[in-house]
């Protein structure tokens, strides 16, 4: 009993640790919708199948968490379609580069997108995604840009969202 109790504060600490900087993937579901629609020419009705999105989307962005002293929190999120014969998977969120110019400095970030061989799921149009990321943000710096890219294999990075943070702006 006594090595049970230990056992249990033991993992009680590991699970009060802060939030980690995770990539959190969700799925987007669709279902499927009959459609009955009268055929102008013939007068007939025609019967056919859509697929209509369960879950809802999220917009690629690029929003402020918080800015504690020197530290600022902000979260990046998006989706990528990924349906039939082209599954798409998010791999990871990687920070590439930081330009200062000035007083202001670039932050990039990259999302990688790895196509894999094989058949989507029926109910599946695609994934979002969202990670929480911190940057020390240097004493001369006083307007940060966030630049996020997407990176499909064999192609151009394609910027898909942008946010600037002036904090030392007087109002």
């Amino acid at each position: 009993m006594k090595y049970l109790m230990i056992l249990v504060s033991i993992f009680a600490l590991f699970g009060c640790q802060t939030k980690a900087q995770t990539l959190e993937i969700t799925t987007i579901h669709i279902e499927p919708k009959r459609v009955t629609q009268q055929v102008p020419d013939r007068g007939k009705q025609h019967t056919y199948t859509t697929y209509q999105e369960v879950t809802k989307r999220s917009v690629p962005a690029v929003s402020l968490v918080s800015k504690e002293d020197n530290v600022l929190r902000f979260s990046i999120q998006g989706n990528i379609s990924s349906r039939g014969l082209q599954i798409r998977k998010v791999s990871k969120i990687r920070f590439e580069q930081a330009e200062q110019l000035g007083n202001g400095i670039t932050l990039k970030y990259y999302v990688n997108i790895k196509h894999i061989p094989g058949k989507e799921g029926a109910t599946i149009a695609g994934y979002n995604y969202s990670k929480e990321e911190k940057y020390k943000i240097p004493h001369d710096v006083k307007v940060i840009h966030i630049e996020v890219y997407e990176e499909h294999p064999n192609q151009e990075p394609k910027l898909i969202a942008k946010n600037k943070f002036d904090f030392f702006a007087k109002i």
